[in-house]
């Protein structure tokens, strides 16, 4: 497999998985290891904020399945978003310009595997009327997220593999593959996971919380994540627990069992929960397609909870 690394050390701290805790879990929490610096971080003042949106189900209905109830009844520990029926029922909105750029397939897929997504955007896939972005993307509800709120611990897991000629061509813009979004259509999403462009790609993580403006986070933060592996499925495991309050919101993220970011920053937006969403989300500045697979994806209260399938051959 070929892979493509910057040439320059990290300044994040690496460890090994840590055992892990969820909403309502009663394990400890992980040790604390060397927290991460940002590589960017603002605050807006909070009297400058105008007045912070109402939840509004996230980006719009569906452009290709029913709108997606918001309500949190039925709320469990644990959830997955499963592709091994051969389909896309497992999520609850698919949002997508042509039905083609998500399908679910049986090449490339991870050991262990019988099927992933395929998820696909290029020139001119816009969606609920906005031409400033393209998406390929599914969703879930807040309720099949969790609906965390202050102060619950959560873990996810899925494993993304990004083609051995994938090269984002944004310019400095964004290519987000996995988001956590907050409730309003407004704003930019509690925490996100995206991809630099050029030959030698890296993955950052954004993280914002606070109050929320029309536009505007009250909190904002970024880390390097360091360079992105191609051709080569990428195990990921999350920790976040949750937090409007920048020295209490902890996010950590672990790809192949190496920890690459410990952010203890704001990551939940006051009185909002957030809804789980993959795929491709990018700036229009494109000139070519591009596609990104996963695996199911997983959330629990611990470790084995969310644990992948034995990659063994």
């Amino acid at each position: 497999m070929t892979r493509r690394r910057r040439q320059f050390p990290l300044v994040l701290a690496a460890a090994t998985v840590l055992l892990v805790t969820g909403c309502g879990s009663e394990d400890p929490r992980p040790p604390a290891d060397t927290v991460s610096t940002p590589i960017s971080s603002s605050e807006a003042p909070a009297s400058e904020l105008p007045a912070a949106p109402s939840p509004g189900g996230g980006d719009g209905g569906a452009t290709s399945s029913p709108g997606a109830d918001p309500s949190t009844a039925g709320v469990d520990d644990e959830h997955e978003w499963s592709y091994a029926d051969g389909t896309l029922a497992a999520w609850s909105e698919v949002q997508v310009a042509r039905p083609e750029q998500v399908e679910v397939v049986d090449d490339p897929v991870r050991p262990g595997y019988e099927h992933a997504a395929a998820f696909t955007a290029g020139p001119g896939d816009h969606t609920f009327g906005v031409t400033t972005t393209i998406r390929g993307e599914v969703r879930s509800t807040v309720a099949e997220a969790g609906a965390p709120t202050e102060g619950d611990v959560q873990w996810y897991s899925w494993s993304s593999y990004f083609p051995e000629d994938f090269e984002w061509d944004g310019e400095d813009e964004f290519l987000i593959y996995t988001q956590w979004h907050q409730e309003a259509n407004s704003g930019s999403p509690n925490v996100d996971l995206w991809v630099t462009d050029g030959d030698d790609p890296e993955i950052r993580m954004s993280v914002r919380g606070g109050l929320l403006g029309e536009e505007v986070s009250q909190y904002t933060a970024v880390y390097d994540l360091g360079p992105l592996v191609v051709g080569e499925w990428l195990d990921h495991v999350v920790r976040i627990e949750w937090s409007s309050d920048p020295e209490e919101g902890d996010t950590r993220v672990w790809i192949d069992g190496e920890q690459k970011v410990h952010a203890v920053a704001a990551n939940l937006y006051q009185g909002q929960s957030v809804y789980f969403k993959q795929g491709i989300y990018a700036a229009n500045n494109t000139d070519r397609e591009h596609t990104v697979y996963f695996t199911d994806a997983r959330r629990g209260p611990s470790e084995k909870s969310v644990a992948l399938e034995d990659a063994a051959d």
